[in-house]
């Protein structure tokens, strides 16, 4: 009688799932702690960890020295007059609106509207763009300080990924432009920088995270030279521009792309290499445009005999008869995907 198994036994009986670990409950943040609003001639300054990814906001100030030294997800700067600002890495979008006589800078996104007399000193890694603007002066970004890179990577940005240059305006007036350049010598002059109290000389004075390039400014010479990194190629970029700046190279232009299969093959007819195209298929490359005196020779020079050798797998200089061509493609007609 008691012999026999009812069918809740050993083998019949039901699993129970394991109970998922839960996250951890998100920090509830205060608001106020994200926002700059309503301040006159104040000193406001946000550290490394204090904004950790999350948005920013600033409005309504005047006469402010601002600096956001984190990296954030997105940033809103609207009514703003004679403030100078500086934005830390931003993961996707600096938003300024109805601003007058300020100098905000930084992201992978640029977008301003109704901005009167702006001077801006900026990072972007898409074609900034400006919508009912006037008297707007660009510049490249030129600042430093220790954890920029380490924001910058936090950010998702590639240093070296730079179209500051490269202004969108809806608005476009031939006879009266509605931006110009503003000469590079005053971008360093934009922020007040003493006034933050948290860089030190030696920060500002390292090299650039950020390299400076000339973009749409007349370059020194006609003679330049088209570099293309292969992917995963950080460590070489960074030798090379160094040894640009050492070597007092002019940048003219940096891009970070992935490119179609056809942009591939037009960018590559020339090398005999059947793997290249598949090395590169999906992948990010980075191009680099130098330009002055006999530099094709300097170049060819330097990847030969200096420690850049080590780096001939990805590094390939794009022959000169089809430089021009080739870098007008891939620096001003090839569109990033949206």
């Amino acid at each position: 009688m008691g012999g026999c198994e009812s069918k809740g036994g050993a083998q019949g009986a039901r699993k129970v799932p394991k109970k998922k670990a839960q996250a951890p409950p998100k920090k509830k943040l205060n608001p106020a702690d994200y926002t700059f609003s309503k301040k006159i001639d104040e000193v406001l300054v946000k550290q490394e960890g204090s904004i950790a990814g999350e948005q920013f906001n600033i409005e309504e100030c005047k006469n402010c020295d601002i600096f956001l030294l984190d990296y954030i997800a997105t940033s809103f700067v609207d009514d703003c007059q004679d403030c100078r600002i500086y934005i830390g890495p931003v993961e996707t979008s600096v938003f300024v609106r109805n601003c007058s006589n300020c100098s905000p800078s930084a992201g992978q996104q640029y977008r301003c509207r109704d901005c009167q007399d702006c001077n801006i000193a900026l990072f972007c890694g898409t074609e900034p763009i400006i919508e009912s603007s006037q008297k707007m002066q660009f510049a490249c970004f030129d600042f430093n300080y220790f954890s920029l890179r380490g924001q910058m990577a936090s950010a998702g940005l590639k240093p070296w990924n730079n179209k500051w240059w490269m202004i969108y305006d809806f608005n476009k007036n031939e006879e009266k432009p509605n931006w110009s350049l503003l000469p590079q010598e005053e971008a360093g002059r934009l922020l007040n920088v003493e006034a933050a109290g948290v860089i030190t000389p030696e920060e500002l004075e390292n090299e650039s995270v950020v390299p400076l390039t000339l973009g749409s400014r007349p370059w020194p010479s006609k003679e330049t030279c088209f570099i293309v990194f292969m992917p995963d190629s950080e460590a070489f970029i960074e030798a090379f521009l160094s040894k640009s700046l050492a070597s007092k190279w002019a940048i003219a232009r940096t891009r970070v792309v992935r490119l179609q299969d056809d942009q591939l093959k037009t960018l590559f007819t020339w090398a005999k290499e059947p793997k290249l195209l598949g090395r590169c298929k999906g992948e990010e490359i980075t191009g680099i445009q130098v330009c002055g005196e006999n530099i094709q020779k300097q170049v060819q020079d330097a990847l030969a005999l200096t420690g850049l050798a080590t780096g001939a797998k990805n590094i390939r200089v794009i022959p000169q008869k089809d430089t021009e061509a080739l870098a007008t493609h891939f620096f001003q007609t090839w569109k990033d995907e949206v």
